[in-house]
C-alpha cells in the first residue's frame, strides 16, 4: 500500500514537472511589496520601454497579461518572467537615417532573484538585446510603499 501511494506521488511530480507546472514563475506585485520577502525591485532605464508578464503555466495555457514597467518601477516576486522590449538601435552605434532593422527576438525570458534591484536596459552593444543590471540589495522593509534606495 505504501508503495503504490509513493509510486502515486512520483509519478504525479513527474506529470507537473513535464506539463511545465512546476516551474517558478514570477508574480507582479506593483508599488507595494505586499508583505511578501521574496521580492526584487524593477525598474527600466531612462526613455526605455519594456513589458513584463509572467510566462504561460503550460503547454496549453492562457498567456498572462503583460504590463507595461513604469518609470517609478514595481515590486516582483522571484520566479521566471517574460520580458518584452523595444531596443532596436544600440547607443553605441551611430545614427543613420532609416535603418535597415534585422529581424529579432523581442521577448526574453528572465529569472529574477529575490532581495534584488534591478534595471533593465537596451544593450549599448547589440540590436535586439537588452541587459537586466543588478544594482545591489534591495530591502521591503516594514512600510507599506518602501521604494528601495539608490
Amino acid at each position: 500500500m505504501a508503495r503504490m501511494v509513493i509510486r502515486a506521488s512520483l509519478l504525479s511530480l513527474a506529470a507537473l514537472c513535464l506539463c511545465g507546472c512546476a516551474v517558478q514563475r514570477a508574480e507582479i506585485l506593483g508599488p507595494d511589496p505586499l508583505g511578501y520577502q521574496d521580492v526584487s525591485f524593477l525598474t527600466p532605464d531612462q526613455d526605455q520601454y519594456f513589458w513584463i508578464a509572467p510566462p504561460v503555466s503550460g503547454p496549453h495555457g492562457v498567456p498572462p497579461a503583460s504590463m507595461q514597467l513604469p518609470a517609478t518601477g514595481v515590486w516582483v516576486r522571484q520566479g521566471w518572467m517574460v520580458v518584452e522590449f523595444q531596443c532596436f538601435t544600440p547607443v553605441d552605434r551611430p545614427e543613420v537615417k532609416d535603418p535597415i532593422l534585422p529581424e529579432t527576438q523581442d521577448e526574453k525570458p528572465v529569472f529574477i532573484y529575490a532581495g534584488h534591484r534591478y534595471l533593465l536596459t537596451c544593450s549599448p552593444t547589440r540590436i535586439g538585446d537588452f541587459l537586466l543590471k543588478d544594482l545591489g540589495p534591495a530591502n521591503p522593509g516594514p512600510q507599506a510603499g518602501a521604494v528601495p534606495a539608490a
